[in-house]
């Protein structure tokens, strides 16, 4: 009797780790949420309404006071595939993004935002690229504008050595909310978002990628609309400079030697110093690096920009100031020695102080 209860219990056992096992899901999509009502519907239908079907979507509601928990209670019961978790109070993109890659249970991760759109092949893309290219731990895609389409290039490399180098010239070398990654990866290195950075947490956690063998690229085709917001608070866009900066100091400059004399303003400068003591430090590939601070830096670099969203620099042509290298262009409006309002041909107005030959955003 003993044997026959022994032998039942094994075969439940068994029966029970073959479902979980069978069950598992060959993505996890994770999404934090907090206050995006409005835009909310319509990232989720974008994940449902994907051509790949094997998936869970985990929705981390980061203690959102506005009616986003009846949204998600009624997507829910929709669909099965839907695993919201709730925090009762907030507690930040970082508590939120971490706990989502601690419930995963797919084989990969998909990120997302709550006010972003992936268009209907995404992961059915990143899921084939990555089963059939073992040696990437990250892909990314391209990326544009919900509103006109517009692509956005800076997110298209896909040599992952020239993105390595990108990483150390303080330039975003992939898409966050467009990324697909090896969770097996992730866990085996113990690698998660760190709190030092807390409005720049995809900086840090590239690079830990990075540092621990990991490989990143990009599918050179748009995969998301990825959504900006003129509405947030200035404050925002501020600790996302500050923190931007204090990544760039603590973990990509310091590898260079304290001897190193960085300027903290200028770029260009600061970069040619990376190039003469990666020569014998070889962090990094120093080819690439030569290439691309020579794309980077214009024979005349008095004219750099500091700015939420990008660091490069003015070219000015009579009335007419263009990004260098870049198809942004606006019209001076009005400039003096060390002020210019200018009006972008693709959006609105804006007024740049100019301190030490850097024009930043006022």
């Amino acid at each position: 009797m003993l044997k026959k209860i022994f032998i039942f219990i094994v075969f439940c056992i068994i029966g029970f780790e073959c479902y979980v096992y069978l069950s598992k899901p060959k993505i996890s999509v994770v999404m934090s949420t907090y206050n995006r009502s409005a835009f909310l519907p319509r990232s989720i239908e974008s994940i449902l309404n994907q051509t790949f079907t094997d998936f869970e979507f985990i929705i981390i509601n980061d203690g959102s006071p506005d009616n986003s928990a009846e949204i998600l209670k009624k997507y829910a019961n929709q669909d099965s595939r839907i695993r919201v978790i709730t925090n009762k109070q907030n507690k930040g993109l970082i508590y939120s993004l971490n706990k989502g890659l601690d419930k995963a249970k797919g084989k990969y991760i998909a990120r997302m935002d709550d006010d972003d759109v992936a268009l209907p092949t995404r992961l059915e893309k990143q899921y084939a690229f990555m089963e059939k290219n073992k040696e990437f731990t990250v892909v990314g895609s391209w990326i544009a504008n919900p509103d006109n389409n517009r692509k956005w290039p800076f997110h298209s490399e896909t040599d992952h050595e020239k993105i390595k180098v990108m990483m150390y010239l303080n330039k975003v070398p992939i898409s966050h909310p467009a990324s697909f990654l090896r969770r097996s990866f992730l866990n085996k290195h113990h690698i998660r978002y760190s709190y030092k950075y807390k409005a720049a947490e995809d900086r840090k956690f590239w690079l830990d990628i990075l540092d621990a063998g990991g490989k990143i690229t990009n599918i050179p085709e748009v995969l998301l609309l990825f959504r900006l917001h003129s509405s947030n608070p200035e404050q925002y866009y501020t600790d996302q400079r500050n923190n931007t900066n204090k990544f760039f100091y603590d973990e990509i400059l310091s590898r260079f030697g304290k001897n190193t004399d960085f300027d903290n303003l200028k770029r260009c400068k600061n970069l040619k110093k990376m190039a003469i003591q990666n020569k014998t430090l070889k962090l990094i590939s120093q080819p690439h690096l030569e290439l691309l601070i020579q794309d980077e830096c214009p024979p005349d670099d008095n004219n750099e920009v500091k700015h939420p969203f990008w660091s490069d620099y003015f070219i000015f042509n009579n009335n007419r100031v263009c990004r260098y290298k870049h198809p942004d262009c606006a019209t001076i409006i009005n400039q003096t020695s060390d002020v210019m309002t200018i009006k972008w041909d693709a959006w609105g107005e804006e007024t740049f102080e100019k301190k030490e030959n850097v024009w930043h955003l006022k």
